[in-house]
């Protein structure tokens, strides 16, 4: 079983290790790593077509937004598996 606040906290850190490890504790590091990687072009469109800080004000919420939604419902997911799935 996995803490959820733990995995909130690693989740909410704008940090793409932080958020890897979370994504690592249950399982989805492939998916995770894909996902920060469409995220991480995404913000590097957004700061290309934006200039910087006024870019920022749209790209934090999708950088710390999306891992927390997938973050959190794949931890509830993993947390309902059975024990036996675990091994």
């Amino acid at each position: 079983m996995i803490n959820m606040r733990g995995q909130m906290i690693l989740a909410i850190i704008p940090s793409f290790i932080t958020q890897l490890i979370a994504f690592y504790r249950i399982r989805k590091l492939t998916k995770g790593l894909v996902m920060e990687l469409i995220i991480f072009l995404g913000d590097v469109l957004v700061q290309a077509i934006i200039p910087w800080p006024f870019g920022v004000i749209f790209v934090l919420p999708l950088t710390v937004g999306v891992p927390v939604y997938f973050v959190r419902k794949w931890t509830l997911e993993y947390n309902r598996m059975p024990p036996s799935m675990f091994d």
